[in-house]
């Protein structure tokens, strides 16, 4: 069954990569509660779109110019406070923890699950956190354990 969000769910996607940043864009746009504002090719041109706009959601890419976590924080410290989902080759454990830190909602793998995207940022949209890493519940019980 869907994950439901009363309302339309305005995106800024992010992404160096123009045929990855029209993919994503594409797919949203088939969902009826998404509006994809516009794909940018730059952390500097996703927070002006996100606040010229109130985007309610920013979907970036870990590694373009201005990216990471230095722009999970430029966009979630405007006024009204965007959900900010990251998209990246990287699976490593440093990188998603950071983002999670800066204040991001998921951290997903490019090229997994692509079809669950929707629904993924519907999830993070409800106030969830996601991390499409595997091993990623290891992680972080072993942090917890650490740090009882």
């Amino acid at each position: 069954m869907p994950t439901q969000v009363s309302g339309e769910i305005s995106v800024v996607v992010a992404d160096d990569d123009a045929r990855v940043g029209a993919a994503v864009a594409g797919l949203l746009e088939q969902e009826p509660d998404f509006r994809v504002i516009a794909h940018v090719l730059s952390g500097d041109d996703a927070v002006r779109v996100a606040r010229e706009h109130s985007a309610a959601l920013a979907l970036t890419d870990m590694r373009m110019p201005g990216g990471g976590p230095d722009l999970v924080r430029r966009l979630v410290a405007l006024p009204h406070r965007p959900i900010v989902a990251v998209f990246s080759a990287q699976a490593d454990s440093a990188s998603w923890i950071r983002v999670l830190a800066a204040g991001g909602s998921a951290y997903l793998l490019k090229g997994t699950g692509a079809g669950d995207l929707p629904a993924v940022l519907r999830r993070c949209m409800q106030g969830h956190l996601v991390v499409g890493v595997p091993g990623a519940p290891d992680v972080v019980r072993r942090m917890l354990y650490r740090h009882p």
